[in-house]
């Protein structure tokens, strides 16, 4: 792929040569269009072999005409129709519960066109990797969805939310490829080598790749 080749000043450079895949901008750079490598990310989450991932976009805004829009890091479909909005997030605050939640209503707001009844709505998945555990109790992952109270049983809408906790870097896959996540230098990168990497940070510097 040829790319204009310009100068970059050393200080942009730096800032590049630091990213990792728990920045936003990097993450979605990473992941547009790479099916193979959502679909990793998304195995190891749910620890299942046998998930298939056939559409990923990234950056994708959703207007509101009544209020504030969205904008998904990574929107991804599998091959069942669930919807999976994967955010990466360093600060505390941008994972915080009701920003899942508007998350998870903006995806069914764009999900169900006019004269679709309320059963054609797909199964939608919010799942923040968060720089901290955010939601304080040392687990590896939080998995979120509504219950019945009175009787504890899952009241069964088809939403859920997912918290990954990126503190916890041990060697479970999950771990491991949280230790990719935080690694500023692809070639340490031992999980996820396929993704390109490289190729990412060569349009960066306006090299070809």
């Amino acid at each position: 792929m040829g790319v204009i080749s310009r100068e970059i000043p050393p200080l942009y450079l730096d800032a590049i040569r630091r990213f990792r895949l728990i920045d936003d901008t990097f993450f979605s750079l990473c992941f547009d269009g790479f099916n193979e490598g959502m679909q990793l990310l998304l195995r190891i989450f749910f620890d299942r072999s046998d998930l298939i991932v056939k559409h990923v976009v990234t950056q994708r805004t959703v207007g509101n005409l009544y209020g504030r829009g969205v904008r998904f890091d990574v929107l991804a479909e599998d091959c069942d129709g669930k919807l999976y909005d994967c955010e990466v997030q360093r600060a505390d605050e941008g994972a915080a519960p009701r920003r899942a939640r508007y998350n998870s209503s903006m995806l069914d707001a764009r999900e169900l066109p006019k004269g679709s009844t309320y059963k054609d709505l797909p199964e939608t998945w919010v799942i923040f990797i968060t720089e901290n555990d955010v939601l304080g109790c040392g687990l590896p992952r939080y998995h979120i969805r509504r219950t019945i109270e009175e009787t504890g049983t899952p009241f069964d809408d088809g939403a859920h939310i997912l918290y990954i906790n990126g503190a916890c870097r041990d060697t479970t896959a999950l771990g491991r490829l949280m230790q990719d996540f935080f690694c500023p230098n692809p070639a340490e990168i031992a999980y996820l080598l396929d993704i390109p990497l490289h190729e990412v940070e060569s349009l960066a510097r306006g090299k070809s790749a």
